[in-house]
Order: C-alpha cells, then structure tokens, then sequence
C-alpha cells in the first residue's frame, strides 16, 4: 500500500476545498486501509471532503424528525 497515506485526515489543516469544519471527518486514510483501498496522496484532500460533505447530508437526513401520525408515502411519482 505504497500510495495510500499514512496520515489521518481528520487531522487539523487537512480538509479538502471548500470543506466545513462543523462535522467531524471520519479517519479516511485509516477506512481505505482497512478495507483495502489505495487512495493516492492527490486525491486525498477531495476525498476528504466528500467525506465531509456526505456526513452533511447524513446528519441532516438522521436529524429530520417524523411525527408519529405522519402518513407513508406508498408511491413516488415524479
């Protein structure tokens, strides 16, 4: 695993561009080595912040309360 860093990019400074600093970033370096993924020193910053930015869109997602009452949606139509 000569290509994947070492380093853990939820380290301060590492965000990728346009990154927020509001979420927690996940350890990536330390993730695609446990699953086996190489992930070369130039793409780390980007990845970094998808990262971010997916844990965004989670925390929102989780977040969002339903009521109880609330009907089911049973079909989509767009």
């Amino acid at each position: 695993m000569s290509s994947a860093v070492s380093l853990s990019p939820s380290a301060p400074g590492v965000a990728g561009a346009g990154a927020s600093n509001d979420h927690k970033v996940p350890p990536v370096a330390d993730m695609a080595r446990m699953i086996g993924l190489n992930i070369p020193v130039a793409c780390l910053p980007d990845v970094v912040a998808n990262t971010a930015l997916l844990q965004g869109y989670a925390d929102l997602v989780t977040g969002f309360v339903l009521p109880d009452d609330c009907e089911p949606a049973y079909e989509y139509a767009p």
